[in-house]
């Protein structure tokens, strides 16, 4: 493997260690894997300074790993934080009992929600997201071979992502706030038999709970009907997941948050 470029206190800590790069999820930034470490490699970005808050914000809390070093150089961000114990959510002994992982993903749930918004460092509500989003829109930054083949073109329920902002911005539904993770996926949640913790918090901060409910619901469906390299394991039996959440599905936010990440 091509050897990569580290600043220099990172370095030292590392040593010569070796490392896997991880393949799992859509992130662009670079996810290295040590013994007892994870560095993680982006380029420099509101998503990336978000990230250093909320990681504070929620190691602190005992809900993500901690921080070991942070460092920008040349516009690129580096964090070495702690490798999460235990296995990811959408691991195969997990996805065979959708129920016990509904359990361990309701209750980090319970727990972002329970925390005191006004003590959240980062604003990710509506209004602030949509201008993201418009950024994302009018800068090309739209991935449009990652979105769901529905969503776009002529059979598509919106013409372009312009047609999607639009829309987004003309149905904001009234929002219920917390604290939240942002992309809570079943690969950014590792669960060790006792705990969980979660990873990826750049799009993390106080929004509407459906702004996790519904990214959980897609990805939990999603993963059920191998829709990510795996086989297929069933359909996601709906009442169980929002009776395990303790919550009435409200399907016109699950709908609009789905299609908000659309455009991230």
């Amino acid at each position: 493997m091509k050897e990569m470029f580290l600043p220099s206190t990172i370095a030292k800590l590392l040593g010569n260690q070796t490392f896997r790069a991880d393949s799992i999820g859509m992130s662009s930034a670079g996810v290295f894997i040590y013994d007892n470490a994870v560095l993680k490699v982006q380029h420099v970005s509101n998503e990336t300074t978000n990230e250093q808050l909320m990681l504070k914000f929620l190691s602190e809390r005992k809900l993500a790993p901690d921080v070991i070093v942070h460092e920008v150089v040349d516009n690129t961000d580096f964090i070495l934080m702690d490798k999460c114990k235990g296995k990811m959510l959408c691991d195969r002994e997990l996805m065979n009992n959708p129920s016990k992982l509904m359990e361990i993903a309701s209750g980090v749930l319970r727990k972002l929600w329970s925390i005191d918004i006004a003590s959240c460092p980062v604003d990710m509500s509506l209004k602030y997201k949509l201008k993201l989003a418009e950024y994302n829109v009018t800068h090309n930054l739209v991935a449009l071979d990652n979105v769901d083949p529905s969503t776009f073109g002529a059979s598509g329920r919106f013409q372009d992502p312009y047609h999607l902002l639009k829309w987004l911005v003309d149905n904001q539904p009234r929002e219920e706030l917390v604290v939240t993770h942002g992309d809570f996926c079943l690969p950014n949640v590792f669960f060790d038999g006792v705990s969980a913790k979660v990873i990826d918090v750049g799009r993390g901060g106080v929004a509407d709970k459906y702004q996790d409910v519904a990214l959980l619901y897609r990805s939990l469906r999603d993963n059920l009907r191998g829709c990510y390299g795996g086989e297929y394991l069933g359909e996601l039996d709906d009442q169980m997941f929002f009776s395990v959440l303790g919550i009435t599905p409200d399907w016109d936010k699950i709908d609009y948050y789905i299609l908000l990440d659309e455009l991230f």
